[in-house]
């Protein structure tokens, strides 16, 4: 779209230039078409030549109307006086706010009035004196920028940015400041429309002199003048037709390198929002009114509720403002922007002036402040306020400002001018603009006792918004030199260089804005693409070929920047998907999707989500650590291969790497039945797979023969890992400040699948630990390899929870064979990753039940042999009797259980360690339920 209306800014242009010149409008035009009509039946008309406006109408007192029209817009005066105007018009606003007070702003309205006049007859001028120029480009730039400077009039811009009163919320009060200086902001955006001006009246100068210099060509009105011949004019046009599409092209290209510039100037020219206002007023405000509600109640001394009070005041000294900080080595409210000129009491309460009364500070409590604060010598200083700002201070609060309906009583600091220090008094906040002041009010309390009293502190930000509109007129100005030198300087093959790489990257990163994710195979899928180009390089042959190739060889080996940028932009686009995974997906997305700033809101809100949720621990890590010290990232990242790839393979996704935890998300928010049936299978089954990789990895395997870990590990020298697997819902967001941000999840659910693992390892002795939430989600046929081992609370959860056992014998697996040694490169990377996502989608799509693939698997049925059927019907046996009381059977066929494995069960032995502890007789409110966080804690 953006190459469409510079086409159409270039045909419009070159064509309203022609015309005034008297030249034709184009070979599809009616006139043209009049004019060949003629030609061939009227030979004698064929050779006539009229003005524009006579081809329209035959009228000579239209001709010499639109004669007039079009001298009077392109005469000297009319040019330089235009351009005079639409230098005001840009900067007219940001000298008012730089220069003045409020009480001029009705001379300045005054003039932007008279440059809508000035420029509303311009548009009605041109209409007349200018081909094609009516409902044309530039037309319609004329009037979008005429209009924008109703923005400029203060009347327009208060009901805009800055409406309310009495009816409105609280809420919306405490922020019509900011929505001032919002407002403010996007009329100084709109008006860069303005520019647009500029570049056509340099133009108009530009054509006004080279159509001097033909004056004797110029139509007059009312006289006739011999057509060119119909090719010559014909050729005529269509080389205007030609330059136009060029300078369209051009034109193009000329705005990508402007908006580059521009995007990377601007920021450069703005000041910094954070200095705005300083963070405590906020707070400040807070402490004011409890101290002050408090002194009412009798809960406080009028001592602390002054003293509190004076030290708001003097934190946010509006008077160092102008002569700094005492001390060169100290803070003060001079490093910000703003300070407090004004502070009162509001409400709404029939007693708000006995209120006021109440606030009133004692003149000598703040001549006391006053010399502390000359003698302070704090690493923030207060500063000094002048002799009679302190006796305003303490004087009574009885100046009424209110507004809009809105009451509020207090005192202003800048009641009196003083030589030097205020310039101009300011009475009531109302004195001055909406832009020019931000209010702060207690916001911890209820709306109804805001609506009854609340304090009110009113910032001075003028000192900022000066700054900003001697920013904005610098900007304005470098915005303008480089439009007119823009409007000269032409690039050649930007539109290949540039805009094609530029539309590339656009569609990549809305894509990535779409879904983060597909960063990765945009990754894979560049990397084919240059996979394919080598090969295709690779097979051309002969001696010219080889030649040519080699002649140019250093310029196909240096990449252009665009290329860079767009390979930069995959690339940034991979990691924030490794980075934020699929947990960042909404703070990515939400991100990326604001075109309209620049700014990042990492912490955005968090959505609930349904999800399996899954925690894997690697155990005696601290051990590995503290004898692998440097080592111990390898090693991690050596575990973490094994557990990202199955559970990516059996479609989950890996959230959060925390050393020795990984927590493993399966999402089921929205999914139907089916689908979160296959979801709890596969999770059960991922975990299963991760305990056969990580027993039987040779790489994994070389950690039994580390001294070190022997020594301290002894018989349990090996690498192992313990699961635990629960479902519920989930938090899903980011997790953090402005400074680091984790995308994770937070739930009660989460805890609980930690506490299962910590189980899992602590208590039972076991590598997967399973709620009954998940087994009641799987189907019967993978459930019933599950085993039924305890029913605890767990700390997070309102009911009790039933745990199952997906029981493995680890020792019952050897190690694999080394492989042999590859080189890992790029091209290795993509194909692993094309054979897991085949992968992932064959599990995902088979139409085989998950339970016969989970019996199919041989290492994970030899890691289940062990386990007989009449060691599952001891167990069985011992834990109903163990649920119903009767603990003294439960120990008899629990130690039958515990001995027919060769070595102790780990839930066998966990009941019995359990009703050791209470003397194997069962408490009396016994229900066959007992608490499993305390025994993880212990």
């Amino acid at each position: 779209m953006p190459r469409r209306s510079s086409t159409a800014s270039r045909a419009s242009r070159g064509s309203e230039q022609s015309s005034d010149r008297g030249s034709l409008i184009g070979p599809g035009h009616p006139r043209i078409r009049r004019a060949r009509w003629g030609s061939t039946f009227f030979p004698s008309e064929s050779r006539r030549s009229y003005s524009a406006t006579d081809l329209l109408s035959r009228s000579p007192c239209r001709a010499r109307l639109a004669h007039a029209a079009a001298a009077t817009v392109e005469s000297k005066f009319f040019v330089i006086f235009g351009i005079l105007l639409t230098v005001w018009a840009l900067c007219g606003d940001d000298l008012r706010l730089l220069l003045t007070h409020k009480t001029a702003d009705t001379i300045f309205d005054a003039g932007v009035v008279f440059c809508i006049v000035f420029f509303s007859v311009e548009v009605v001028i041109s209409s007349i004196g200018k081909d094609d120029y009516f409902m044309g480009f530039f037309f319609g730039l004329d009037v979008i920028s005429t209009a924008t400077l109703f923005l400029d009039l203060t009347v327009v811009a208060e009901a805009l940015f800055n409406a309310g009163g009495g009816g409105e919320s609280e809420t919306d009060k405490a922020r019509s400041s900011k929505t001032a200086r919002a407002g403010a902001r996007v009329g100084r955006v709109v008006r860069v429309l303005r520019l647009v001006r500029i570049v056509k009246l340099f133009k108009a100068a530009q054509s006004s002199k080279k159509n001097r210099t033909k004056s004797e060509k110029t139509i007059q009105a009312g006289e006739e003048v011999v057509w060119e011949d119909e090719q010559d004019v014909a050729e005529t046009e269509l080389r205007e037709s030609l330059v136009g599409k060029k300078l369209s092209a051009r034109t193009t290209q000329r705005t990508i390198v402007l908006v580059l510039i521009m995007l990377i100037v601007i920021p450069l020219l703005s000041t910094e929002g954070l200095s705005l206002t300083p963070a405590s007023a906020e707070y400040g405000a807070e402490e004011v009114l409890q101290a002050f509600r408090a002194m009412l109640r009798g809960g406080g001394t009028r001592d602390s509720y002054e003293g509190t009070l004076l030290k708001y005041m003097y934190y946010h000294n509006w008077f160092l403002g102008s002569v700094g900080c005492p001390r060169e080595d100290a803070g003060c409210s001079f490093l910000s922007y703003s300070q407090v000129f004004w502070v009162g009491v509001a409400g709404e309460d029939s007693s708000l002036e006995t209120y006021a009364e109440s606030a009133r500070i004692r003149p000598e409590k703040v001549q006391q402040w006053n010399a502390m604060a000359e003698a302070q010598d704090d690493l923030f200083n207060f500063g000094t306020m002048p002799p009679e700002v302190v006796d305003i201070l303490g004087s009574e609060w009885d100046r009424d400002c209110s507004n809009r309906g809105a009451r509020s009583i207090g005192l202003s600091l800048l009641a009196k001018e003083i030589p030097d220090r205020v310039g101009v008094a300011i009475q009531c906040p109302a004195e001055l603009r909406s832009t020019e002041y931000e209010t702060f009010s207690a916001r911890l309390i209820t709306e109804d006792s805001f609506r009854e009293l609340h304090f009110k502190f009113y910032f001075d930000l003028r000192p900022y918004t000066r700054e900003e509109a001697s920013f904005n007129i610098i900007k304005t100005a470098f915005i303008c030199v480089v439009l007119c030198m823009a409007s000269l300087l032409f690039t050649r093959d930007a539109n290949q260089l540039v805009l094609q790489p530029v539309e590339q990257m656009i569609t990549k990163v809305e894509a990535i804005r779409d879904d983060p994710l597909v960063a990765m195979k945009m990754a894979d899928d560049e990397f084919k693409r240059e996979e394919m180009l080598r090969i295709k390089a690779s097979k051309l042959d002969g001696s010219l070929i080889r030649c040519c190739r080699n002649l140019f060889a250093k310029d196909r080996n240096n990449l252009m920047e665009t290329v860079i940028l767009e390979k930069t932009i995959i690339k940034l686009g991979s990691l924030l998907a490794l980075g934020f995974g699929e947990a960042g997906t909404n703070i990515v997305s939400s991100n990326m999707s604001g075109a309209s700033t620049s700014g990042v809101n990492a912490t955005i809100e968090g959505s609930r989500v349904d999800c399996i949720i899954g925690c894997a621990g690697i155990r005696n890590f601290s051990t590995a650590t503290e004898v692998l010290q440097g080592k111990v990232m390898t090693f991690v990242n050596q575990v973490a291969e094994i557990v990202h790839g199955i559970v990516d393979k059996f479609s989950g996704a890996v959230n959060k790497n925390a050393g020795d935890m990984f927590l493993v998300i399966w999402r089921t928010t929205g999914a139907p039945a089916e689908e979160v049936r296959k979801m709890a299978e596969m999770s059960v089954i991922a975990f299963a797979r991760i305990l056969v990789a990580v027993h039987v990895s040779p790489v994994l395997a070389a950690y039994r023969r580390h001294p070190g870990l022997q020594q301290r590990l002894r018989q349990d020298c090996k690498v192992d890992l313990s699961f635990g697997l629960h479902r519920g819902w989930a938090i899903e967001g980011a997790v953090g400040s402005e400074f680091k941000i984790d995308a994770s999840y937070l739930s009660p659910n989460v805890n609980i699948a930690m506490s299962l693992e910590q189980a899992a390892s602590r208590i039972y002795g076991v590598s997967v630990l399973v709620s009954d939430v998940v087994v009641g989600l799987c189907g019967l046929e993978l459930a019933s390899n599950l085993r039924l081992i305890d029913k605890v609370t767990i700390r997070g959860s309102r009911q009790p929870l039933e745990l199952f056992v997906l029981d493995l014998d680890s020792s019952a697996l050897d190690v694999a064979a080394p492989m042999p040694p590859f080189v890992w490169n790029s091209k290795q990377r993509y194909l692993a990753r094309q054979f897991l996502e085949a992968e992932k989608k064959r599990f995902w799509t088979t139409d085989r039940p998950l339970h016969g693939m989970f019996e199919a698997m041989t290492d994970v049925m030899a890691m289940r042999r062990p386990y007989t059927v009449e060691f599952f019907q001891k167990f069985i046996m011992g834990y109903r009797n163990y649920v119903e009381g009767e603990w003294a059977v439960a120990h008899t066929f629990l130690d039958k259980s515990n001995e027919l494995l060769g070595r102790k069960d780990g839930p066998s032995n966990a009941l019995l360690r359990f009703m050791e502890a209470q003397g194997f007789k069962p408490p009396d409110s016994w229900q066959g339920v007992h608490e499993l966080s305390t025994e993880i804690d212990d």
